[in-house]
């Protein structure tokens, strides 16, 4: 048998323990910093650009904000700066072994500036963190999967391509019955996929676009 080698990585718990934990956590953080009213719901959408369906799925804690909109949130919110480098610094994170050379912070400008000429940067997208600018789609008539989790896409994939229910997203996932339901109730509020035939033989089926 051969030795083992290298670092051996931490258990993941808390916070970082599944993405529950991750959008229970965000929610509490975001309610603190703005409340839950329709006011910091606004805040936020100017924030992140993100709609108000998906505003109001983190502050209720069903999904966490996705990479995009975490990193908004880094930038813009306090609370979730303080929060990632409170992470930064906690158990987890793998210490640094000496100071940061020279050559590797000009690659990070580097891949930094890279980044920003691939986004098209601030003058692509419009102006920057204008406060009195709100997403001018209908959130609530227009479907956001910028909104989706990862397993809601999967499982639009898989209705795509035939029959899944719930018992498949929990054996792919290793998620709770309840988890994958909800997951697909939500599918189905958004008018994204509708349920056709009887109660036991029938199928979930992706809606037009």
């Amino acid at each position: 048998m051969l030795p083992k080698k290298g670092r051996k990585f931490p258990l993941w718990t808390g916070v970082l323990g599944g993405r529950d934990a991750y959008a229970q956590t965000v929610a509490e953080l975001l309610r603190k910093e703005h409340g839950d009213s329709h006011r910091a719901i606004k805040q936020l959408m100017r924030q992140t650009d993100a709609s108000e369906r998906t505003v109001k799925h983190w502050l209720s804690g069903q999904h966490g904000p996705d990479t995009v909109y975490f990193l908004r949130l880094v930038v813009s919110s306090p609370v979730i700066r303080a929060f990632v480098l409170g992470l930064l610094e906690g158990p987890a994170a793998i210490p640094l072994t000496g100071p940061v050379d020279r050559i590797s912070l000009a690659r990070a400008r580097e891949a930094y500036a890279a980044g920003e000429a691939a986004g098209g940067g601030a003058a692509a997208h419009g102006p920057r963190n204008d406060p009195d600018r709100v997403p001018e789609r209908d959130p609530i008539n227009v479907p956001d999967p910028a909104g989706l989790n990862e397993r809601q896409l999967w499982f639009l994939d898989r209705v795509a391509q035939g029959r899944c229910d719930a018992r498949e997203i929990t054996a792919a996932w290793a998620v709770s019955l309840k988890t994958a339901r909800r997951d697909i109730a939500a599918l189905k509020a958004e008018g994204l996929i509708s349920y056709v035939g009887s109660r036991r033989k029938g199928r979930y089926r992706k809606s037009p676009a």
